[in-house]
């Protein structure tokens, strides 16, 4: 009796190992996760973009003495009637360097653009320029200005502003800031850094194209029987397929000018006494010799914040009406 109750616990003893090995759970195997899978149905992967192209200030004057002797020498043979005036690109390439080779910084971007409002709204004037090598100087695009600056409705911008409600475009050097949906789609904040435009963010003074059912800039049938696009309200407006070539060039930190090139007449600048009404150039009071404002939404006053050299203001403002 005592000899089987010995072999049958040794049997039991024996069989624990077996017994063990039939409950334990076997190790995982290795599992890969694919990268952009986050199990949403239809989930647009998010890229980020591109970094901007850089252009040290060391080699910036050198860049501009090879542009200069390739584009601009009295001995460039039949130069293209589009091409950048060259006393407004000097005035922009100072203007950055004003603000990108000075008070520490060394570097800034290689593509800037440059608006020339001497030109007729129906002629391309806006210029996206490599400051490395020229490219763009004869490749500008269509651009429309504020129907505040061309009270005669002639096609011409005749003065400019950094007012509020006066519709006018601005003068000056302006930094890119962030995009934003808004009623004229993806567009893009402007900060001005110069007295003459100081206020583009708080104007809403941006970029944008036009969606269909406000294609009132450049349509055909209205150039066609108008002789010149539609205004803006102040804003750097360009044709849809433009948009994203521009937006990209100019948003978190890209360099905008918009000057006067050419031999066009005077510009009268800094008109801060008229009020213009909205979606018309026509002036609620005379622009040669303005009567005071006795309402109380008068005219706001010009500042001299955002100079160049200097980080510029940004007062928060609503989405743009235009």
């Amino acid at each position: 009796m005592a000899v089987r109750n010995i072999i049958s616990i040794g049997l039991f003893m024996t069989a624990l190992p077996a017994a063990a090995q039939e409950v334990s759970t076997p190790l995982s195997p290795v599992v890969v996760f694919q990268p952009g899978t986050g199990g949403t149905v239809g989930q647009t992967p998010y890229a980020l973009p591109a970094a901007r192209p850089m252009v040290d200030c060391a080699t910036l004057e050198t860049a501009q003495r090879a542009i200069s002797y390739g584009y601009y020498t009295p001995e460039t043979v039949s130069p293209p009637p589009q091409r950048l005036e060259a006393a407004l690109f000097n005035t922009a390439l100072a203007k950055y360097r004003g603000y990108f080779c000075a008070f520490g910084r060394n570097e800034g971007p290689a593509h800037i653009v440059v608006v020339d409002f001497a030109k007729h709204s129906n002629e391309p004037r806006l210029y996206r320029v490599d400051l490395r090598n020229g490219d763009g100087l004869d490749s500008p695009i269509r651009v429309a200005h504020g129907i505040g600056s061309d009270p005669d409705d002639d096609g011409y911008a005749s003065f400019f502003s950094n007012v509020q409600q006066s519709l006018t475009s601005s003068l000056g050097a302006a930094l890119g800031a962030e995009r934003y949906s808004g009623i004229n789609g993806l567009s893009l904040r402007l900060d001005g850094l110069e007295p003459s435009n100081s206020q583009m963010r708080a104007r809403d003074i941006v970029v944008h194209s036009y969606v269909p059912d406000r294609r009132r800039y450049f349509n055909a049938q209205h150039v066609a029987a108008r002789g010149r696009p539609g205004s803006s309200e102040g804003c750097f407006v360009v044709e849809p397929d433009k948009r994203e070539w521009i937006l990209q060039t100019l948003e978190n930190g890209g360099f905008l000018y918009a000057g006067i090139g050419g031999t066009q007449p005077p510009v009268r600048a800094q008109v801060s006494d008229v009020i213009f009404a909205a979606g018309t150039g026509a002036p609620t009071q005379s622009a040669v010799a303005p009567a005071p404002v006795a309402t109380e939404q008068a005219v706001v006053s010009e500042t001299t914040a955002g100079m160049t050299g200097s980080q510029p203001t940004t007062p928060k403002s609503q989405d743009p009406a235009e």
